[in-house]
């Protein structure tokens, strides 16, 4: 049928259709008559918009959910954001792989964090630096408004500002600090006549071998290890000398310090096998019960202790040294935060910080402490430590601001876990019962490997 449609017909059937489609759209259904009619228009009067009040700013910081869990940021965000209307502080944990994106979003122009933590200066300083994710935060923090920023830099402990800084500017404002100690058990101790710490190597060998034969029966171990390169060795190196690391900011692994420290370390784990398999093994479940009567650890971890045993049973301490009042300390860092390179509200996020973190917030430095992590400003040792009987129960705080004042910066350089990885892996086969490999040959085997990995990094 379609065929046989002539082009004029089709046109004419085309033009048709098409004028009744308009005349359906545009025509009433029905018209019987014209009816003339006054038109009274309406002018709609629009009630005058108010003009929207000023767009928050929101500041957005890039928090370890460890230490949201730990202390109460989210606590003094909520405070901040109530006296400071025009803001709002967001927290948000980091997650796998955040700093990647920052950096991403840094290179394109599109941040939208302004801040970032957790920073500990001889893991990720260097690397937050050499990648530009950083900047300095001295301007930020001379500049601010808020109370107490006048006394941020003036009040920190001078070798916390060393650890947050790199070559010469201020990067990281820690909130603690950590330092490995010596966390023991009192109630032990006394038990075979020891009423203090062990403040040289030589006495806390002498107590471990009085802790063993008394808990022998109940399969204690005289002491232990964390089993990582800071809280073992690491640690010990200190302890020994005041110069622990080589010019190239390595260990000084073939340093007499050094050696000195795989001996005692070897005698203490295998010879004597006071300590846990390897010095660490499943030392945390056997610390937690009451199998463990000291571990050197990190300062926390005493804390920990007290939190199931009591504050009377559970002590931390400085650690032992080779000789009494020897060595450089302890190895310590700072828990802190950094100002994002190219952040969108670089000052609103330092102002918070100082807000949150800074000497003049005694609740909130409470709250650090409580949560077993060491201030990081002498007045806060004055204020609260010495003066506030609540606090007595941490007033072994006290013991590691004298320690961390004299302890020497670990090197800023992304060494470490490459140490870390070597150490871990010859430790094992030095610290088995009948080892005969020696310290020398230990710490030969570590620096040859950990040298051999870095001549394979970029950064």
């Amino acid at each position: 049928m379609f065929e046989t449609y002539s082009r004029r017909s089709f046109l004419r059937l085309a033009a048709a259709g098409a004028a009744g489609a308009i005349l359906a759209a545009c025509q009433p259904k029905v018209v019987e008559k014209v009816v003339k009619e006054t038109v009274v228009v309406e002018k709609i009067v629009e009630k005058e918009a108010k003009p929207a009040g000023p767009e928050k700013k929101i500041v957005r910081i890039l928090a370890s959910s460890w230490a949201i869990a730990e202390v109460p940021f989210d606590k003094t965000a909520r405070e901040y954001n109530e006296a400071h209307p025009e803001l709002e502080i967001k927290l948000q944990s980091t997650f796998e792989g955040w700093d990647t994106k920052v950096i991403a979003q840094i290179n394109d122009g599109t941040l939208e964090w302004s801040a970032a933590g957790i920073l500990t200066p001889f893991l990720d300083m260097k690397r937050w630096v050499a990648t530009n994710m950083v900047q300095p935060m001295d301007t930020f923090i001379n500049s601010s408004k808020e109370e107490g920023a006048g006394r941020v830099l003036t009040e920190m402990i001078p070798t916390i500002k060393e650890d947050g800084s790199f070559e010469g500017k201020f990067i990281s404002l820690a909130y603690s600090f950590e330092n490995i100690t010596f966390n023991w058990r009192v109630d032990y101790f006394k038990e075979v006549g020891f009423d203090k710490a062990p403040e040289t190597w030589d006495e806390w060998l002498q107590a471990a071998l009085e802790l063993k034969k008394w808990g022998q029966d109940q399969e204690i171990y005289p002491t232990a290890f964390a089993g990582a390169l800071w809280t073992d060795v690491g640690a010990l190196v200190c302890s020994a000398t005041d110069k622990p690391y080589t010019d190239e900011g390595l260990i000084d692994w073939e340093g007499e310090a050094m050696l000195q420290s795989l001996a005692f370390y070897k005698k203490l784990i295998a010879e004597e096998q006071l300590t846990p398999p390897h010095g660490s093994d499943g030392w945390l479940d056997a610390y937690y019960s009451g199998k463990v009567a000291s571990v050197q650890a990190q300062s926390s971890r005493g804390v920990w202790g007290q939190m199931a045993f009591g504050t009377d049973a559970v002590a931390t301490s400085p650690i032992a040294t080779l000789k009494k009042g020897g060595g450089s300390g302890s190895v310590y860092w700072g828990n802190g935060f950094a100002i994002l390179n190219k952040s969108p509200n670089p000052q609103e996020a330092t102002d918070y910080l100082i807000y949150t973190m800074g000497p003049q917030n005694e609740w909130f430095q409470k709250a650090v402490i409580k949560s077993g992590k060491t201030p990081i400003y002498t007045s806060t040792y004055e204020t609260i430590l010495k003066n506030d009987p609540q606090m007595r129960t941490y007033q072994w705080m006290i013991g590691m601001l004298a320690d961390v004042e004299r302890s020497i910066p670990a090197p800023r350089n992304n060494y470490y876990i490459i140490q870390h990885t070597m150490f871990q892996k010859h430790r094992v086969p030095f610290t088995e019962p009948g080892s005969t490999m020696t310290p020398e040959e230990c710490a030969k085997l570590i620096l040859e490997d950990t040298k051999a990995e870095i001549a394979k990094q970029k950064l």
